[in-house]
Formats: structure tokens, C-alpha cells, sequence
């Protein structure tokens, strides 16, 4: 197994490769590919700047790895030949802004069937009896898995396990394992793809699950668990939001993003049953060490159109005997 994935990279920039090079059946060298990117294509890197001749290297490495480009006679061409990579090419739309459902859906389906993606990240979130997967099999199948920092051996290293099964786990010890594993396929998976989601909570770590790529919102399902953690005793039922985000993300395979969005769509529905109970930025950050740890806790966050940083909703009992979803929810 190779640590090939180490660092960040832009789908976007990927996809932009892949319809360069796709234009050229008889293949490109890597001068020509450099010339095209930093030159022609003025291709950016996800902070925006120009990708350098390293990060033009790392791209088209990447792609090969993945399968999508092979090597014939020093030149890198689309492997067409892969029935996957027919469909990449069917789906793609160079030239847009960012990556379409179906771009992100393919190049998932890639990453995930990687055996070095698989092997040394994936495989942590599968159940054992289950060796052989593609995206679906890992969206439908795959178990919360939780990284932090711990103290081994008189020394801070990275740790991943499975939250359901304890004895799947791994150590991070060096800085291409850290690199590949944390930096590299988790954030792509996370931040470009979007098929995982993740959470820091505090005394556990991130929290990360596997999300469904598709899916509306609001979304029933969360509602009608809504409906049902309504209390009828008491006059107010108050719910941590990122402890819903840890349960039910999970639980239904939902991103922040579709989960807030579904208790936002409450909130605008029935602003007299729901109230939302801000937190400041630096109480939200209080176990933060740095600016981009500062980021990442605060990314577990639903954020309100008044830019305020919500902890807490409070629904009123009345909006049970209001609104009964589970029997007339209708989207």
C-alpha cells in the first residue's frame, strides 16, 4: 500500500485536467499539461492561488493513482478503457464554477474504490464481515469512526477507531501518514466530495460519519424525530443542536448542512413555537489551540442569517398538537 494521497487537493482543478487531456487521445506530456494549467488554464488551488509546477505533479499523480490517466509512451492519457471512467467523462462539465452532484457522485465512487483510500482510511468505518465495497455499499454500511490526539509512548500521535467496534483502529505516527490519511482522502471525502461529514465534540474528538449525497430538505425524517423529542409535559423542550447533529447524523446519514437546514425550515415555519439560542464565537472555540482549530470546532455550528452561532432551540409544546408530521408530512 502507498500514502500517494497526501495533501489537499481541488476536485475542480481535477476535473478540469481530465477534459484537457480527454481533447487529446493521443495523450499529453507533463510540460504540456504544467504549460496548459498555470499558463492557459490559470487552474487554482483551493486558497486561490495559481497551482505551482509541484501542485500540477500532485494532480495528475492523483489521477493516475485513481485510475482515471495512464501512462503510454511518457504521456498521460484518459483510461477509457474503465467503464467508470466513461461515465466520469459523460458527467463532467469543465469550465463551471464548482463540481456538480453527479461530478462529486463520480469521483466518489473512485476514491472509495481506491484499495490505498480503502485500505488505510475507508475500511475503518466498514463492519468486518463486509471486505468488497463501492460508494453505496460504504454510505449504507459504514459505522461512525472518531480521530484525536492522544498520549502513546511519551508522544502526541493521531488515533482513529470505530465507534462500534473498538478494535478497529489505527495510529497516525508519521508525518506522510498524517499527511495522507487526515489532510489527504479524509478531506477530500469531507470538504470536496462531501460523502462524509464530521463533528469535534468536545472529551471525544471528530466525530465522522458517512452522508448521503442526495436527499431533500427539509427532510422528513428528521422532523418526525423532531416531532417525536417534543415533550407534552413540560411547556418548553430545549435541544442541544450539535448533540442532535452527533445522534441523528449518524443515525440517518445526513450532512450538517441538510440537518440544519431541515431545523431552519422550523424555525421560518413556526417562528411563535421556536426559538434559537446563540452562543458566542468564543465560547463555541474555548478548547480551540490555533486559528484553523478555532475553524474546525466551529464548523459543528448551525449559523443563523445574522451571522450569530446557535447552541441551543427551544420548541414550544404546542407545536406538537400543530403540526403532526408524522401523519401529514408531505415534501
Amino acid at each position: 500500500m502507498a500514502l500517494w494521497m497526501r495533501g489537499s487537493v481541488s476536485f475542480v482543478a481535477l476535473r478540469e485536467l481530465i477534459g484537457y487531456i480527454a481533447q487529446h487521445p493521443e495523450g499529453v506530456r507533463p510540460k504540456e499539461m504544467e504549460v496548459w494549467a498555470r499558463e492557459k488554464a490559470h487552474l487554482r488551488t483551493q486558497n486561490g492561488k495559481i497551482v505551482s509546477k509541484t501542485t500540477v505533479y500532485h494532480y495528475r499523480n492523483t489521477l493516475r493513482h485513481l485510475g482515471i490517466l495512464v501512462v503510454v509512451n511518457r504521456r498521460y492519457q484518459i483510461a477509457r478503457e474503465n467503464p467508470l471512467v466513461s461515465e466520469l467523462l459523460e458527467v463532467i462539465q469543465p469550465g463551471t464554477l464548482g463540481l456538480s452532484l453527479q461530478e462529486r457522485e463520480c469521483f466518489a465512487q473512485f476514491v472509495v474504490r481506491n484499495p490505498d483510500c480503502r485500505a488505510y482510511f475507508f475500511d475503518l468505518f466498514m463492519p468486518q464481515d463486509i471486505v468488497t465495497y463501492d460508494l453505496e455499499g460504504f454510505l449504507d454500511k459504514g459505522q461512525p469512526v472518531v480521530w484525536r490526539r492522544v498520549e502513546r509512548e511519551n508522544r502526541r500521535i493521531e488515533e482513529i477507531y470505530n465507534v462500534e467496534q473498538d478494535e478497529k483502529r489505527c495510529w497516525i505516527q508519521s508525518e506522510d501518514e498524517r499527511q495522507a490519511i487526515l489532510y489527504g482522502v479524509r478531506y477530500w471525502a469531507r470538504n470536496e466530495l462531501g460523502f462524509i461529514e464530521e463533528i469535534f465534540l468536545e472529551g471525544t474528538g471528530g466525530l465522522m460519519f458517512p452522508v448521503y449525497l442526495r436527499g431533500p430538505v427539509p427532510d422528513p425524517r428528521v422532523l418526525n424525530a423532531l416531532w417525536e423529542t417534543i415533550s407534552e409535559q413540560d411547556e418548553w423542550t430545549l435541544l442541544s443542536l450539535r448533540k442532535l447533529a452527533a445522534a441523528w447524523g449518524p443515525k440517518y446519514r445526513i450532512s450538517l448542512d441538510r440537518l440544519y437546514g431541515t431545523l431552519e425550515w422550523v424555525y421560518y415555519q413556526f417562528p411563535q413555537y421556536v426559538v434559537l439560542i446563540p452562543t458566542s464565537e468564543s465560547f463555541a472555540t474555548i478548547m480551540a489551540t490555533s486559528p484553523q482549530a478555532e475553524k474546525y470546532h466551529l464548523r459543528g455550528y448551525y449559523q443563523d442569517e445574522k451571522g450569530r452561532y446557535i447552541s441551543h432551540i427551544r420548541l414550544y409544546r404546542k407545536l406538537k398538537e400543530v403540526v403532526l408530521w408524522p401523519e401529514t408530512l408531505t415534501i
